[in-house]
């Protein structure tokens, strides 16, 4: 269950501290159809660095978002250092209230899969070096329903908390995370629904998510009871 179909961080970071004449090596000897989609994701650095940068709140160094489906209010969006954001991603914020500004956040070296949707009312915050799959659902909001005249589609947005995922998680493919906060280093499995709090190194799955593991950085795993 991979998150994006790019290198991993560590191979990232390895590449970028090679020397130049050796990354022209590496890249000449990489296949034919490897080099055509790396020049096409060094067309999107580009764009990335020198166009999207000056409408975002903020875009760091070497980051890069790769032909975006739908981006909406990005000025509120900040970006950190070394983030791949993959392909036909949705990326939204909104203002509901004149108090609140939506911030939607997204931490350095983080790898962002294919098609995931990421929408903000109020704060969304999301930690250095998290991983997350393709078609991932991320919002800090729902559509209303309390009125049963009314189409839910026309009634206001509503907010049950923010959301925060700790550096180094791991959210899998086709998971929705949704008003929580989830700790540092877990692991939420594909088709997830997460709509409470998971602490530190914990592994959740279902729907809606339950916790099946709780991981202690000292004495290793341990599976909980069901």
């Amino acid at each position: 269950m991979r998150g994006y179909a790019e290198s991993s961080p560590a191979v990232t970071r390895t590449i970028d501290n090679m020397p130049l004449i050796e990354k022209f090596w590496m890249f000449w000897a990489t296949p034919w159809l490897e080099k055509v989609q790396r020049v096409g994701e060094f067309y999107w650095l580009l764009k990335t660095q020198y166009y999207y940068r000056f409408f975002w709140g903020h875009i760091g160094k070497r980051s890069k978002i790769i032909q975006p489906m739908r981006l909406r209010n990005v000025h509120n969006i900040q970006v950190g250092v070394n983030v791949i954001i993959s392909r036909f991603a949705f990326l939204i914020t909104l203002q509901e209230s004149e108090t609140v500004v939506p911030q939607l956040t997204i931490g350095d070296g983080c790898r962002i899969g294919h098609m995931n949707h990421i929408a903000c009312i109020r704060e969304v915050r999301i930690g250095a070096n998290v991983l997350t799959a393709d078609r991932v659902f991320i919002s800090d909001h729902s559509h209303g329903f309390s009125d049963i005249n009314v189409p839910i589609l026309q009634q206001p947005l509503k907010s049950k908390g923010e959301v925060s995922i700790g550096e180094g998680t791991w959210i899998g493919e086709n998971a929705c995370v949704i008003s929580c906060h989830i700790g540092r280093n877990c692991v939420i499995g594909s088709n997830a629904v997460v709509l409470g709090d998971v602490p530190d190194y914990c592994v959740a799955v279902g729907a809606p998510a339950r916790i099946i593991r709780r991981m202690n950085p000292e004495s290793g795993p341990k599976t909980v009871n069901r």
